[in-house]
């Protein structure tokens, strides 16, 4: 079984084209409390519709290409990216998000309503170097894949697949530098 992240189709296209280089993330409803934990340091991006709106994303994300059918009439999903998670890192203080707004397609009231969900203020930020797969894997939908969590395992095997860095080492090493220099 393989490690997948779910996300919004729009933002594993941003991470695949390296307009986006981090994700923000508060958790599922079934993460309970603790909300989401990065307990893998590489996984595959899986695609979903599940919350993704036009009004969430800025409009340059190219959102109209990137609808979809709702998850429950999907019959499969198309694999497109791997990650490698290099850091993350629990962000409490706003002025930080703020000045994270060209590392990501997030609205800035989208990433306040993340900020704010229970239980406490604060959202996991975390820097991903993003391959892309060749060619995609075609996984068929399951039900375990829906619902409020970050995290689902599918039977998939990306041995017969390439991996494509997204962004140049140069250019991934740039980004992680201004990083740091805004989350200290």
């Amino acid at each position: 079984m393989l490690p997948a992240l779910k996300e919004w189709d729009v933002v594993c296209e941003a991470l695949g084209s390296g307009r986006q280089v981090i994700v923000i993330r508060k958790g599922g409803i079934a993460e309970g409390t603790g909300g989401l934990r990065f307990e893998h340091d590489e996984f595959v991006l899986l695609p979903t519709f599940f919350h993704q709106q036009s009004e969430r994303v800025v409009p340059e994300a190219d959102f109209a290409a990137r609808q979809g059918g709702r998850e429950g009439e999907r019959e499969s999903v198309e694999v497109r990216h791997a990650a490698t998670l290099v850091w993350h890192k629990l962000v409490t203080d706003r002025a930080v998000l703020d000045r994270l707004q060209a590392f990501h397609i997030l609205t800035p009231e989208e990433v306040e309503t993340r900020f704010v969900q229970k239980p406490a203020p604060g959202v996991q930020v975390a820097l991903l170097r993003v391959y892309r797969l060749d060619p995609p894997q075609h996984v068929a939908w399951q039900k375990s894949f829906g619902g409020c969590r970050s995290w689902a395992e599918m039977d998939t095997d990306l041995e017969t697949c390439s991996r494509v860095s997204v962004l140049s080492d140069e250019r991934f090493a740039e980004l992680e530098e201004q990083l740091r220099a805004i989350l200290g």
